[in-house]
């Protein structure tokens, strides 16, 4: 990808925060806001913003990407011109970057983004139950009882009896488990056949990065699907991921669009089915992943339903349908 025949770039950023609407809590950390920088390219004529939302798990924090946009603003802008965002040190600010360059792109070529890739005006998405108390969880599940597809994070605490729950409200909807990473082999070992009696899609990322083999002794009709593993920067990628049957695929843990291309076709080579995912972010986060939406099997992108107030235009959550807006973006 090149930004070439702009006469100039112009890049600007600040930071924008969102308040949750509550507490979203998974095995390794707690959230009640979500802070993310809005970056935004200019080329004299049209301009672009995307937002970027750096994750610590992938040792990527947001006052490092401040200091780094703050020290280097007029050689990024080259950077930009020069099509060499992979020289970044920060995977989201590659993708932020990226995003904005196809932005204006597009709009140079007054290509309606919806309609160039078949977007559909309502896509159906799991909506996630963060770790809550089993009087909360049950509390929560009456307003999920059309959601399709309902992803619930777990770690290895009151497991069965959260997804006896979702069985009893929502017996018609399937089951994600987002395990993040907490669970040990012995747990799962001991738990696979009552998990088993669960309508389970796939259980995503049970152990550790690097733990993945254990998945090569759990016998089960069950699927698995790798989140942590499938990033750009784990350098034992097809190993790690070969006992699993999905990946999550979310932009910001590879970058370039030139690099989400490549490790979709990875992916695929390796016949492995693909969620489109997205971290708790506002909807300008998620409208850029649609341009990948037909190369995906499922979809996770519910990072806006947790926003109280989220951006003008966004996209809307009902029963588990996404409803985009067309003017949005």
């Amino acid at each position: 990808m090149t930004i070439k025949n702009f006469s100039k770039i112009k890049l600007n950023f600040k930071i924008k925060t969102f308040k949750l609407k509550d507490e979203f809590k998974i095995s390794r950390v707690s959230k009640k806001i979500v802070k993310v920088i809005d970056i935004s390219l200019k080329d004299g004529v049209n301009s672009a913003t995307a937002e970027c939302v750096p994750y610590q798990r992938y040792d990527e924090k947001l006052d490092d990407i401040l200091k780094y946009l703050r020290m280097n603003k007029d050689k990024l802008e080259k950077i930009i011109i020069d099509n060499r965002l992979k020289t970044i040190p920060f995977l989201s600010l590659q993708n932020t970057l990226s995003t904005s360059i196809l932005s204006l792109k597009q709009k140079k070529r007054k290509v309606n983004f919806f309609t160039s890739n078949k977007i559909k005006k309502k896509i159906v998405t799991s909506i996630t139950i963060p770790i809550f108390d089993l009087k909360k969880t049950k509390k929560i599940l009456k307003k999920f009882t059309k959601t399709k597809i309902i992803k619930i994070k777990l770690n290895q605490k009151e497991v069965i009896d959260k997804l006896i729950l979702i069985k009893e409200i929502c017996p018609k909807s399937k089951i994600i488990i987002d395990a993040n990473e907490s669970w040990s082999k012995p747990f799962l070992q001991t738990n696979i056949k009552k998990l088993e009696q669960f309508n389970i899609l796939f259980i995503e990322q049970p152990f550790p990065q690097g733990k993945d083999h254990y998945l090569k002794n759990i016998k089960s009709k069950i699927n698995f699907c790798a989140d942590e593993s499938f990033h750009i920067k784990n350098k034992n990628l097809i190993k790690n991921i070969q006992h699993y049957n999905y990946v999550n695929l979310k932009l910001d843990k590879f970058g370039t669009h030139e690099n989400i291309l490549k490790y979709i076709a990875m992916a695929k080579k390796l016949k492995k089915k693909i969620m489109l995912g997205c971290m708790v972010s506002s909807s300008l986060s998620i409208y850029p992943a649609l341009r990948y939406f037909n190369n995906c099997n499922y979809y996770d992108l519910d990072g806006a339903y947790f926003l109280k107030k989220d951006r003008l235009r966004g996209i809307t959550y009902r029963d588990g349908l996404a409803k985009i807006n067309f003017k949005f973006y």
